[in-house]
């Protein structure tokens, strides 16, 4: 049996088809970039290469992504569906082409499964679906909308729910919060992530808007990607909804602060007053914690800056 990774090659995505991948289960990578996974240097899913079957899927395409789908049939274990056009300043820019991505093609998945007969559906969804709710929340904590992502979030998750009730599968939602660590350069994200991280990198003079006021709860992405695993294996968790998250409020001058001490220079970045993101922090992982056994490796968020910068250091051109 098969897990259908959507968006496999992605931050997250790419280290859930990893930990699938390293404990011996087939896995198909469905990603619009995967035609060029060749190239793309994602270190840690080398050595599974020959054991990846990968898709050159884009789920908006909705006669390829069924003729691939069913090239599966009867042989499918989950669907974990990751594809996402993340928060930020960008989002709103064109709401759209964003949104048809990140709801639209969900649905696109999901009808699929319904016509396949998948019998899991694991979806990626984000602690954005309690908007600005004060932290501290928890899976009851009532949906709240405050931007356009954050409404694409709780579309999907009522919309997966649904179709779990209506079609009988079985539909479970990760709530996701910010992620940080490897398989993504910082360079290559948006303006808060470069200031935060961009010096374990080597970037310098670089600047953000606003950010210095907010705390927020950076998730190292294998603890993510543990936590959507431990989601997909739960027993008797149908319908369920789960907050994966590092579960601590992380001071945004306090990552400043140690990433100018574990490079151990300054590299003239500066973060504007208020928030990035109107976010409140942290979700509650108690649920996690007790239903799926999920406990976070790198609560300590230096630990973590420390884990990353080892592997950015490892990067081409590093």
């Amino acid at each position: 049996m098969t897990y259908l990774v959507f968006g496999g090659l992605g931050h997250v995505g790419s280290w859930i088809a990893h930990d699938l991948l390293e404990r011996g289960e087939s896995v198909a990578i469905f990603d619009a970039g995967a035609s060029t996974f060749n190239i793309q240097d994602i270190d840690y899913l080398q050595p599974y290469q020959n054991r990846i079957q990968l898709e050159s899927v884009d789920i908006l395409d909705t006669h390829t992504l069924f003729e691939r789908m069913r090239a599966y049939e009867d042989n499918i274990e989950a669907v974990i569906f990751s594809v996402a056009v993340i928060a930020g300043p960008n989002f709103a820019k064109r709401p759209f082409r964003n949104i048809e991505i990140n709801t639209v093609g969900m649905l696109n998945v999901i009808d699929v499964c319904r016509i396949l007969g998948v019998p899991k559906f694991i979806n990626l969804s984000s602690g954005a679906v309690y908007g600005n709710h004060p932290g501290g929340q928890t899976e009851e904590t009532p949906y709240l909308a405050t931007d356009l992502y954050c409404a694409t979030k709780i579309s999907n998750e009522v919309l997966a729910l649904q179709y779990g009730q209506t079609y009988d599968i079985d539909v479970r939602n990760a709530r996701l919060f910010a992620v940080y660590g490897p398989g993504k350069l910082p360079s290559r994200m948006h303006q808060l992530y470069q200031v935060l991280f961009g010096p374990l990198e080597g970037l310098s003079d670089i600047s953000a808007p606003a950010g210095s006021d907010q705390s927020m709860d950076w998730t190292h992405v294998r603890d993510t990607a543990r936590g959507v695993i431990n989601t997909l294996d739960a027993e008797n968790a149908a319908g369920e909804s789960f907050n994966i998250s590092c579960g601590v409020a992380i001071c945004h001058k306090d990552i400043l602060h140690n990433v100018t001490d574990i490079i151990g220079k300054e590299s003239n970045v500066t973060m504007g007053p208020g928030k990035f993101l109107d976010r409140g922090a942290p979700l509650n992982i108690d649920k996690a914690r007790r239903v799926l056994g999920f406990k976070p490796r790198f609560a300590d968020i230096r630990e973590g800056l420390v884990d990353y910068h080892d592997w950015l250091q490892k990067q081409p051109g590093m």
